[in-house]
């Protein structure tokens, strides 16, 4: 692993504090690891409130782990709230739309069919699945798009921003990408949430190793000037939205008693969810 953080990943400030030690996991990307990665430290950075892991494994090498995945960790009931947003916050028109992280295709193939999608996508299994849903593949990392000519009328990246080392400098790859009126949605954790401030190192989202980088709506507005974007619309929503009150106060008392316990479990991610908006709905545009 690369050398514990001192400063902040994003605007470089030194001026940052340690929320605690994250879990030991044996588990990426869906796939069971022949050893744990080491989890280190949840940080944060208090002049931009970027919150992240630290240290973190090198490009290369979490490339190499989701190369490795499987091809249907990811593949969900296409009812899931981020992709009921995203949706509908597509036209149905001949546009020109990017999934970043696109896995399968799944989210792409139910846009509008007017749409023509391309994506981008590390795991060649799953590039290969999208492929066969009538998707172009046009890079495997986020930032081979410097080297293209492409432009794009809406850029996707649903549940891609906390696995980028630096969230700015992946934003501003992205309006690079954008025609002159086009939108960048991204959907992702809320690192604002109460629960997570609440929780800190032992929120369900911190538990997964291959999510490195937390955002929230004030890092969104402060960033979103120097990407060359303005944020048009920012909505917080549940991942796991529940049905009614009895079933929140059962999640919130079994989510204090999870916090209160000793290291993470690996059911982790089945607590924290559906009491609290812990989840950012962002629409960036350049118009």
């Amino acid at each position: 692993m690369t050398a514990a953080a001192t400063s902040c990943r994003t605007c470089g400030s030194e001026n940052t504090a340690r929320l605690g030690r994250l879990p030991d996991v044996d588990l990426f990307a869906g796939k069971r690891l022949d050893a744990p990665l080491a989890g280190g430290f949840l940080q944060t950075c208090r002049d931009c409130g970027f919150v992240f892991r630290a240290p973190i494994l090198s490009d290369a090498e979490y490339m190499a782990l989701y190369a490795g995945g499987g091809t249907e960790v990811w593949e969900q009931n296409l009812d899931r709230e981020d992709f009921r947003r995203v949706r509908a916050a597509v036209p149905d028109k001949p546009l020109d739309v990017l999934d970043v992280g696109c896995y399968t295709g799944q989210l792409l193939a139910t846009l509008p069919a007017a749409c023509r999608r391309y994506g981008v996508e590390p795991n060649p299994g799953a590039a290969a699945l999208a492929a066969s849903r009538g998707i172009e593949i046009v890079a495997q990392h986020w930032d081979e798009l410097d080297a293209t000519a492409r432009h794009y009328d809406i850029v996707i990246a649903c549940d891609v921003i906390e696995h980028v080392p630096n969230p700015l400098a992946f934003l501003k790859t992205l309006s690079a990408r954008l025609k002159p009126a086009g939108q960048l949605i991204i959907t992702t954790g809320n690192a604002q949430a109460w629960p997570w401030r609440l929780a800190r190192a032992r929120f369900w989202y911190c538990y997964f190793p291959e999510h490195i980088s937390f955002v929230g709506p004030n890092w969104l507005r402060r960033m979103a000037p120097s990407t060359g974007l303005r944020v048009q619309r920012l909505e917080p929503f549940s991942h796991s939205p529940l049905p009614g009150l009895p079933a929140r106060a059962k999640a919130l008392l079994a989510t204090c008693g999870w916090m209160m316990a000793a290291p993470v479990a690996s059911g982790a991610r089945l607590l924290g969810g559906g009491i609290a908006k812990d989840h950012l709905f962002c629409v960036l545009g350049k118009g």
